[in-house]
C-alpha cells in the first residue's frame, strides 16, 4: 500500500488492542487495524476499542469523514483464531452474549453520521470483510480479496454480514457467496458492486475522496441519513421523508450561497 495524502498534518494514537487512530487536520479520521503477528485478526479487545472510537467519532463535529484500513498489506484476516477457539469452549448463552456485544462494532460503523470509506488491500476475511461492507464506500487494491470464511469453519455469517451483503448485492448472489465460502477478487468484487473502485493505492484514493467529501455542505450528511431512512420504507413514505428533509435544507444558511453559485454556473454554460 502506498503513502497517505501528505496535504494534512496528522497525529497517530497507538492502542494495545491493535487499532491505530490517525487524526488528520482536514477532518478525516483514519482507523487502522494493526496486528502484524496475526494479519490484523480481530480480537474482543480490538472490537471493544473500535466501538469506543466509533462512539467518539459519532459525537465529534470536527470529524467530517472516516477511512478504515489495515496495515501491513492486509485489511483483516477476520476473527482471531484464539478468540474463536475460546468461544467454541463457552456455553451457547455466553457465546451469544459475547458476540452481541462485540459485533455491535459493525452497526456502529454503519450508523456513523459521517461518510465512511474502507481502503481494502489484501485479504478482508469473515468479520473483517463484514466491517468493510459496513462502510459506505469501498476502495480496493488489485490484490484485495473478500472472503466469507464462516461456512468453512461450520459457522454462520456474523458481524452483520447476513444483513449487509444482501443489501449490497441482493439476496441470491449474497446467499451463493456465503454458501460457497470462496474468495472474491478485486475485479470480481467491482463487477458485483461490492467495491466502488480498484486502484493501486486504495488508501491514497480513499483519502483523496474523503478530502472531497469533507468539503461538501451539511447536505452531504443529511443525504446519507435520508438514503438510510428511505431504504427501509416504501416510495410514498420515502417521498414524505424527502419533503421534510428538503424543507430543512431550504432553510439552512448554506442553501442561498450554494444555490447562487450553482445558478451562476448553469447560466454561464
Amino acid at each position: 500500500m502506498g503513502t497517505p495524502v501528505p496535504s494534512a498534518e496528522t497525529s497517530t494514537l497507538d492502542h494495545s488492542a491493535g487499532l491505530r487512530v490517525r487524526q488528520r487536520s482536514d477532518g478525516i479520521r483514519v482507523l487502522i487495524f494493526d496486528r502484524p503477528e496475526s494479519r490484523n485478526a480481530i480480537t474482543d479487545a480490538l472490537f471493544t476499542e473500535l466501538i469506543r472510537q466509533l462512539e467518539f467519532i459519532a459525537a465529534d463535529p470536527e470529524v467530517r469523514a472516516v477511512v478504515v484500513t489495515g496495515a501491513n498489506g492486509t485489511f483483516s484476516a477476520g476473527g482471531d483464531f484464539e478468540t474463536i477457539g475460546d468461544l467454541g469452549r463457552a456455553s451457547e448463552q455466553q457465546v451469544a452474549e459475547n458476540l452481541a456485544r462485540t459485533m455491535r462494532a459493525a452497526e456502529r460503523l454503519w450508523a456513523l453520521p459521517q461518510p465512511t470509506l474502507a481502503a481494502v488491500d489484501g485479504a478482508a476475511v469473515g468479520a473483517g470483510m463484514a466491517l468493510a461492507l459496513a462502510c459506505d464506500i469501498r476502495i480496493a487494491s488489485p490484490e484485495a480479496m473478500l472472503l466469507p470464511s464462516f461456512i468453512r469453519m461450520g459457522l454462520l455469517p456474523d458481524t452483520g454480514a447476513s444483513w449487509l451483503l444482501p443489501r449490497l448485492i441482493g439476496a441470491g448472489p449474497a446467499l451463493q457467496m456465503l454458501l460457497a465460502g470462496r474468495p472474491v477478487g478485486a475485479e470480481r468484487a467491482h463487477e458485483m458492486g461490492l467495491v466502488a473502485q480498484v486502484t493501486a493505492d486504495p488508501l491514497r484514493t480513499a483519502l483523496e475522496l474523503a478530502a472531497i467529501l469533507t468539503r461538501q455542505p451539511a447536505a452531504a450528511a443529511a443525504t446519507k441519513r435520508l438514503l438510510r431512512a428511505a431504504a427501509d420504507t416504501d416510495l410514498a413514505t420515502a417521498i414524505d421523508l424527502e419533503a421534510v428533509a428538503q424543507a430543512g435544507a431550504f432553510h439552512r444558511g448554506e442553501f442561498a450561497a450554494a444555490f447562487d453559485s450553482w445558478r451562476t454556473s448553469r447560466i454561464a454554460d
